[in-house]
């Protein structure tokens, strides 16, 4: 009788600690999801004003909305998993700041987009670049984008081989996105477009920085930066 009534406490305990954990991964779920639709509204007024700021949106500007777009939701799905299965404050922190970030950029880019009246989808990545970026472009993966199998070996890690591998990827998907946000901020035609690709740029930028220190902290070692 003992022993049931320890395996009950025990089983009650296991509940209750696993409860905030439950609750806050669906606070966060609901956050994430106000802030993609707060961001599509604010996509939605840039949008608009189009035809004050440009006659119509470029190849530049049509070309990142939905390029950075796609390469953004890589970025959230790894930080999404990192944040709720990393035992490493710090990557926890770092993770939420990724998905968070990138997630209420993808929210404006995608509002830019439906109120252009143009799909999300590009079926030719970094075109609009020129023929040497898109030329980077492998199986539809545009440079710094995670393979299916790193995808697949990240979602089934955990512990510091988690934490680890996590920045090496996260880092080349950086590296691989900065030269759209350069090219972007440099030949888009409409001013926010420019605006947000040039504050990418330079938050991806500090964060390369930032993860390679971490990264090092953690007895690893960045993988060879993407062809871009």
């Amino acid at each position: 009788m003992t022993s049931d009534v320890v395996h009950e406490v025990s089983t009650a305990a296991e509940s209750g600690a696993a409860e905030p954990s439950r609750l806050r991964t669906v606070l966060l779920g609901v956050i994430a999801v106000a802030v993609l639709a707060i961001a599509v509204s604010g996509g939605y007024f840039w949008g608009s004003r189009g035809s004050t700021d440009a006659a119509k949106p470029t190849a530049a500007d049509i070309g990142f909305a939905r390029d950075m777009t796609a390469h953004h939701q890589q970025a959230v799905t790894m930080a999404a998993y990192v944040r709720d299965n990393s035992t490493d404050p710090a990557i926890r922190t770092l993770a939420y700041d990724i998905e968070s970030s990138q997630t209420l950029q993808m929210g404006e880019m995608t509002g830019w987009l439906d109120t252009w009246n143009l799909t999300r989808y590009d079926a030719h990545p970094m075109q609009w670049m020129g023929a040497q970026h898109a030329s980077h472009v492998v199986d539809g993966l545009m440079p710094g984008m995670a393979t299916p199998t790193q995808m697949a070996r990240l979602l089934s890690l955990h512990g510091k081989a988690l934490d680890k591998f996590f920045l090496q990827l996260m880092i080349h998907h950086h590296q691989g996105g900065l030269p759209m946000a350069q090219f972007a901020e440099q030949h888009a035609s409409a001013s926010y477009v420019r605006t947000l690709a040039g504050h990418i740029w330079a938050a991806q930028s500090s964060e390369v920085i930032q993860m390679e220190q971490m990264l090092r902290q953690r007895g690893g070692s960045p993988l060879a930066p993407p062809q871009t």
